[in-house]
């Protein structure tokens, strides 16, 4: 069984777009991993290259043109990252662009990735995801 990625970790980025990844995700994670941006909100996803490889596979399905189209725009703005001996990742501009990152940053544990999130955007999230909603969600769900 997979070790779950999960916690949330505050950090900041630099002025060169660097920031420190957290430990505990890239205990997970591996050596490696690969940034891509989020298609469902504002954040930047990361992938272990064993869930990038099927994250790829799955972009590989969709037929056609609009399968080309997508593929071109989303793996074009995907990169690896090997972090260095502090730990640290350069997050490319056009990614920072897509999450809007500035300076201060959430690093979510979301399963089977992890998730950059601007801390702004971030606490906005939390604000409409209420109680009520989690409690709707979970209400068949025995545990």
């Amino acid at each position: 069984m997979e070790a779950t990625l999960c916690g949330s970790y505050e950090h900041s980025i630099d002025v060169k777009g660097r920031m420190s990844f957290p430990t505990k995700l890239r205990d997970i994670l591996g050596p490696e991993f690969y940034l891509c941006i989020g298609h469902d909100d504002k954040f930047i996803a990361v992938y272990s290259p064993e869930k990038f490889e099927e994250y790829q596979e799955k972009l590989s399905s969709i037929p056609g043109k609009k399968g080309s189209d997508l593929r071109r725009k989303l793996l074009s703005c995907c990169d690896r990252q090997i972090p260095d001996k502090q730990g640290r990742i350069l997050i490319p501009p056009q990614l920072r662009k897509h999450a809007l990152l500035e300076k201060d940053v959430v690093v979510i544990g979301a399963s089977n990735h992890a998730e950059i999130w601007d801390k702004k955007l971030w606490d906005e999230f939390n604000e409409r995801v209420t109680v009520d909603d989690l409690s709707d969600a979970l209400e068949d769900l025995v545990l």
